[in-house]
């Protein structure tokens, strides 16, 4: 509920930090991907986020190709949602860059595409106003290998006045490499028995997420939990080796992509690819040449019918950790048959 006002108010605040000084570990550097949390930290709590206006809000950014992202950007909100602050969970697909909402605090998430945040996700944050006086948290999903993905996004945000707080990575399942392996394999299997109530790294970040919001409403500055966002020259010659064999071989799928004989020509892939990039033409399914390689038309093709080249044909297809991701759903994209596509909105 919400906190009162006056001298009662501050006393709360002042027992919530104390709480929460006891409850969550402090994190290396603020990174989730370097801290430990302590045997028996737990952070949970469920409830109706609508049911009353709260004293500070906490926004959650993110885009999510085929719902891992969305997933973990949710799996915090719930971690954190039993703090009287208000939390919004907001894809970049529902609001414009120039329209985002007032916030107290800002935590964005991507997909690792190339060990940093897809292109266009940074187009995003660069058309983000200017704010000097607010706190970021940049949260990322990985495959495999995140690099310096989260570091490298904070001082984007940095630059433009942010105070970053820090961030972390979350291990998922690879939607790039699911689309190629058979539905059968032991890769596919792991992906699904995958314990996604429980992930580490998030529960982490969402520990130093409510250490930070407990300090604000105990009084601190948003600047006191201000961290160095560290620069290695290992790390960089490492993460250029990976983006350049990353593009070399993902490159060329961006040309390979096509509806085979199962297209019934439902529209679906026009209606929630991201990039604007699917049209129906002469009958048929077209792909352009600017496609993000989200692989969301893949996966959520009900026939199965997007292919890329002859590797994808009856292979595995993965629809979130918990196989009920819609965006056509979750992030109210319902657009008419007729309509050709839908865009990243602009700021």
């Amino acid at each position: 509920m919400q906190v009162g006002s006056g001298g009662l108010e501050s006393k709360m605040a002042g027992g919530l930090h104390l709480l929460l000084s006891v409850h969550c570990a402090r994190m290396d550097n603020g990174f989730a991907d370097s801290a430990k949390l302590p045997v028996g930290a737990t952070v949970n709590g469920f409830g109706d986020w609508s049911s009353e206006r709260r004293s500070m809000r906490l926004l959650i950014l993110f885009f999510s190709g085929t719902g891992n992202t969305h997933y973990v950007a949710e799996y915090l909100a719930r971690k954190l949602e039993h703090l009287p602050i208000e939390i919004l969970v907001r894809s970049i697909e529902q609001v414009p860059a120039g329209e985002v909402p007032e916030f107290d605090l800002l935590a964005v998430g991507f997909p690792v595409h190339a060990v940093d945040s897809p292109l266009f996700f940074q187009e995003y944050l660069r058309r983000l106003p200017p704010r000097e006086d607010r706190g970021v948290f940049v949260f990322c999903t990985k495959g495999a290998f995140a690099g310096g993905a989260v570091r490298r996004n904070l001082q984007r945000l940095a630059s433009r006045g942010y105070i970053p707080l820090g961030g972390g990575s979350v291990g998922m399942p690879g939607n790039d490499g699911l689309a190629f392996i058979p539905r059968n394999s032991w890769m596919a299997r792991a992906a699904q028995n995958k314990d996604f109530d429980h992930l580490k790294s998030a529960d982490r970040l969402a520990c130093r997420m409510e250490e930070v919001l407990g300090g604000i409403s105990a009084g601190r500055p948003v600047g006191d939990y201000r961290v160095q966002i560290p620069h290695s020259a290992g790390r960089s010659l490492t993460d250029r080796l990976w983006r350049a064999v990353y593009n070399r071989f993902t490159e060329p799928l961006k040309r390979r992509f096509y509806a085979d004989e199962r297209c019934n020509q439902c529209l679906l892939c026009t209606r929630i690819c991201p990039a604007h990039n699917i049209r129906l033409e002469d009958g048929r399914v077209h792909f352009g040449d600017h496609c993000y390689l989200c692989l969301r038309c893949i996966h959520q093709c009900p026939q199965e019918a997007i292919q890329i080249g002859r590797w994808t044909v009856g292979k595995f297809r993965w629809r979130g950790p918990k196989g009920d991701f819609n965006p056509l759903r979750l992030y109210g994209l319902q657009r008419a048959a007729s309509s050709p596509s839908l865009s990243v909105p602009e700021g």
